[in-house]
Order: structure tokens, then sequence, then C-alpha cells
């Protein structure tokens, strides 16, 4: 597994996530949110909303929900898991 501890995309604001299911389908299954803007999206198992919305707005670093010891940070642009705090 490749870990990044210098992910030039990550910054100390974390959005706090808009809600407790996939933005766009509904799901409430393996959700990621943006860590810029709070989206939250579904992971590329099922229909990929997280990376749609990453391409689309910018917004490379995503979070793995629910938010917790266990969650993992990850960096589109540097496709590498990021260690965070």
């Amino acid at each position: 597994m490749k870990t990044k501890t210098d992910c030039p995309h990550v910054t100390s604001k974390m959005a706090e996530p808009e809600g407790a299911s996939c933005r766009e389908c509904g799901s409430t299954y393996n959700l990621r949110m943006c860590t810029e803007c709070g989206h939250v999206g579904c992971c590329e198992s099922q229909r990929g909303h997280n990376t749609a919305h990453a391409r689309a707005v910018g917004h490379p670093v995503i979070r793995s929900l629910p938010l917790g010891a266990s969650s993992f940070t990850w960096c589109y642009e540097c496709n590498s898991y990021v260690e965070t705090g």
C-alpha cells in the first residue's frame, strides 16, 4: 500500500460530511467524503460518484466514512493514501 506523508493537496481544514448517503444515488455503503466541501459520494466499487465529484470540481482529497480511527484519506492527484494528523 502506497502512503504519502507530504501530499500538497491536503489542507489543515476538513469539511463536515453533507449527509449520510451518496448525494447522487442515495447509497449508504462504502461512502467517501470530499475533505474540501463535504460532498458525500459512493466509492468506485459501486458507481464511483466520489471520483466523479473529484474530477468535476478539482477536489482531489477524500476521507472514508464513517469518520473515525479506521477512516483513510486518499488523494486522487497523488494516487496514494495520505497520512493525516
